[in-house]
């Protein structure tokens, strides 16, 4: 029995899925120390940071939520990717990006 091939990204989901791993390289594993401004800055900071991206392809939802908490010394990352609501990691939307 053949499995069916994966069919290729749409090229809105191929933005939505670089946008995520670009996002994602660039904050994982932070945790820092700095100065963050006010917090009305702050705030607006976590709005921008804070954000879900939903993607159903072939059969599947691929979900990535950014979660990003500023207090006035430190910066948190978290980055949660599941599929089917299945709790994954980062390879889930490398494997999509490779079209496996």
């Amino acid at each position: 029995m053949q499995q069916s091939k994966a069919q290729p990204l749409t090229p809105e989901e191929l933005v939505q899925v670089e946008e995520v791993l670009d996002h994602h390289d660039t904050y994982k594993n932070s945790y820092f120390w700095n100065n963050n401004g006010n917090s009305k800055s702050r705030t607006a900071r976590e709005q921008q940071l804070n954000f879900t991206v939903s993607i159903d392809h072939d059969g599947n939802c691929y979900e990535y939520r950014s979660s990003v908490t500023i207090s006035r010394a430190n910066f948190y990352y978290k980055g949660r990717f599941t599929k089917n609501g299945n709790k994954g990691d980062v390879r889930l939307f490398k494997k999509l990006l490779a079209g496996k």
